[in-house]
């Protein structure tokens, strides 16, 4: 932990800041209407707010969010993939909750370039559920090339 740098800034204050192209970005903000669960306000401007900043940064970004209509049109430029996993929320032994992966990279393409494989050996699988246009993903090439 000695070259580990811990900071209590804003989300975009923090992102800007140190946003260049061999950055990576893992955000898990409050899930969308599940905020009453969180000890920070973080309200649908926000969540906005979060996307439009991931959306324009030259590093590479991963959100994950829970599966809602509103978070997969907000991130339609992304790529969105659907896992589920334990709901640690509910009392209930076995119940699964829907959970999305949200990448603004091809993780097959670039997955040995950050280190990091979406889809791994342990039985953790995600299923792609939405790519974005060919027009976002060449524009995301451009700016990594």
């Amino acid at each position: 932990m000695a070259n580990v740098v811990i900071e209590n800034q804003d989300f975009e204050v923090l992102i800007r800041h140190y946003d260049r192209p061999d950055s990576f970005y893992y955000c898990d903000p409050p899930y969308y209407e599940a905020e009453q669960y969180y000890s920070v306000a973080f309200p649908e401007r926000d969540h906005k707010r979060l996307h439009r900043i991931l959306r324009n940064i030259k590093g590479f970004a991963m959100v994950s969010y829970n599966n809602s209509d509103f978070i997969r049109e907000l991130y339609k430029d992304f790529y969105i993939f659907k896992t589920e996993r334990s709901d640690s929320l509910s009392q209930k032994e076995g119940k699964k909750y829907e959970e999305l992966i949200i990448t603004n990279y091809d993780p097959y393409e670039h997955s040995t370039q950050i280190g990091l494989k979406l889809l791994d050996d342990s039985g953790y699988n995600c299923t792609l559920i939405h790519k974005p246009s060919k027009e976002q993903q060449e524009k995301w090439r451009k700016k990594h090339s």
